[in-house]
């Protein structure tokens, strides 16, 4: 494990979207953020020291609204993790999410100062009357202005664009293309709504068969400018693909700091096929575990951590690598599971025989139908402990 991944969650927000189920809050109901990174901070002092490499190869501040609060506390995170010993590497990328609104020169020159390199932009649409649907405070306006200050200063920015939203007609979405297209950004994140049944935003909505053409939609027009598909809901320009994304999609070791912040660790002595770890999602659990000296991840309670049975992390291993547009390699699947990946051979054969997926005999990936109807595959593709025994 040559270096890790970092995500750092600000959970401060201007208004809760009416989808939204991160751990949010709205800035004036909670503490202030200058106490919450304080503890933040505490936390990176108490458990960076148990990542497997000191090296960094992406940061990742997302929400909430990292953007929202006074960029010097973000500056105060990255230059806390350097003095825990982090070596943040040449190419490393650093992201943070932004919302309209929220940014402004003096805020872009304090992260670039720290590394920043990439902005992740929710803006979701540019259709007013989605916008408001969706419980969002800034307007289409508000998109402009940012993306156009994003450019003035030639910086690498990310989009969201949300579909599938009630009463949202392929017209709207053309349209949404068509700006996001005239603003030339660099990758783009194409989410289709996900709400369970019965909540408000669920009726009216596109039939499935029209989200999947609004899908198709997206893809063809992205393609016509450059912006590849190379994971199921991310396109972008050749080389400026989420290094930080592919840290989840590869198997790759990643530390979490803040309120509700997971990490993985794909191998300890103790855990061979992986370990994942978690903070609360109440911030008095989060103060209470952050000012708690303890030795690594097994040594939190049972409710905080959980070790990978080999099953378990061959089914993660399978839907992480199908994701993406370079699949899964043949040589990291027997070298992490050289007594169960060949439980595997029968539903493979069966997902090539229905053209979900391909194979080369070195890589497995999606097909085109397989990416549409990558629900099913990964359900084939989910293993018991009686799968590999069998």
């Amino acid at each position: 494990m040559n270096s890790i991944g970092v995500y750092i969650h600000i959970p401060y927000c201007i208004q809760r979207c009416r989808y939204c189920d991160f751990t949010t809050f709205e800035q004036d109901k909670i503490l202030p953020p200058s106490e919450y990174v304080e503890h933040l901070k505490q936390e990176i002092r108490q458990r960076f020291r148990w990542a497997p490499s000191s090296k960094v190869h992406s940061i990742y501040f997302g929400g909430g609204t990292p953007s929202l609060i006074d960029s010097s506390l973000i500056v105060s995170i990255v230059e806390e993790l350097a003095n825990e010993g982090m070596v943040l590497m040449p190419q490393a990328e650093v992201t943070i999410e932004i919302n309209p609104a929220t940014l402004d020169p003096k805020k872009i020159e304090d992260y670039l100062k720290v590394g920043v390199n990439r902005f992740s932009v929710g803006a979701q649409s540019f259709d007013d009357d989605l916008l408001k649907l969706c419980g969002r405070r800034h307007n289409a306006q508000d998109t402009r202005d940012t993306l156009a200050l994003l450019n003035k200063s030639k910086l690498n920015y990310s989009f969201d664009l949300l579909f599938g939203l009630p009463h949202q007609t392929q017209e709207q979405l053309l349209r949404d293309l068509e700006e996001v297209q005239s603003w030339s950004p660099n990758h783009l994140s194409a989410y289709c709504l996900t709400v369970p049944q019965g909540h408000p935003m669920s009726y009216h909505r596109p039939s499935e068969d029209k989200q999947i053409e609004m899908f198709q939609v997206i893809e063809q027009q992205l393609l016509a400018v450059n912006l590849h598909r190379y994971e199921i809901s991310n396109f972008s320009r050749p080389g400026f693909e989420s290094q930080h994304n592919y840290t989840y999609w590869n198997d790759r070791p990643y530390m979490g700091f803040g309120l509700s912040a997971h990490s993985y660790f794909p191998k300890m002595p103790e855990a061979p096929f992986g370990v994942r770890f978690w903070n609360p999602t109440v911030f008095d659990a989060y103060f209470d575990k952050v000012s708690s000296a303890i030795d690594g991840p097994l040594d939190l309670p049972q409710p905080q951590r959980e070790v990978l049975k080999e099953h378990e992390a061959l089914t993660d291993f399978f839907h992480m690598h199908l994701r993406t547009e370079a699949g899964l390699p043949a040589d990291a699947l027997r070298l992490k599971f050289p007594r169960s990946w060949e439980c595997a051979i029968n539903p493979l054969e069966k997902l090539e025989n229905q053209n979900l997926i391909q194979s080369d005999g070195t890589r497995t990936s999606l097909t085109s139908k397989g990416r549409l109807m990558s629900n099913q595959v990964f359900a084939q593709l989910t293993f018991t402990a009686e799968d590999l025994t069998s």
